[in-house]
């Protein structure tokens, strides 16, 4: 599954398990990307809570859906798109400017976010462009 938004800056896709008898392992192909990552961080949301409501003002974010299921609200020059992380779709590349919103829903929801830059609050932008 590969689905783009907002011309090519929102990249939904699946990242697939390798699965056997111990567990399963899914690799996170950052060369294919073209991503380099200097932050990361963990969101385990509340069924029901929202979280993000903001854009940046440079770089990009991957999604990774790790559990439950976790809606996003995307928007970009007064559009607006509904899209679902789940099983079958659980990863989104996000690129700036483009405004996002996570509400978490489903069995112990968790994002796993990797950021192309270093964690700043001036690079927030509160408001959909």
């Amino acid at each position: 599954m590969r689905e783009t938004y907002f011309n090519g800056l929102v990249v939904h896709m699946s990242m697939d398990a390798v699965e056997d008898e111990r567990g399963a392992l899914m690799p996170i192909g950052l060369e294919k990307l073209d991503l380099r990552p200097q932050h990361a961080f963990l969101v385990t949301g509340r069924p029901g809570a929202g979280r993000g409501g903001h854009a940046h003002r440079a770089g990009r974010q991957l999604f990774v859906c790790l559990s439950g299921e976790i809606d996003v609200v995307l928007a970009y020059h007064g559009e607006t798109v509904h899209a679902t992380l789940c099983e079958g779709a659980n990863a989104m590349l996000v690129s700036s400017p483009v405004w996002s919103r996570q509400n978490y829903r489903g069995q112990d929801p968790r994002l796993l976010v990797l950021s192309e830059l270093p964690y700043d609050p001036g690079d927030y932008v509160d408001e959909p462009c």
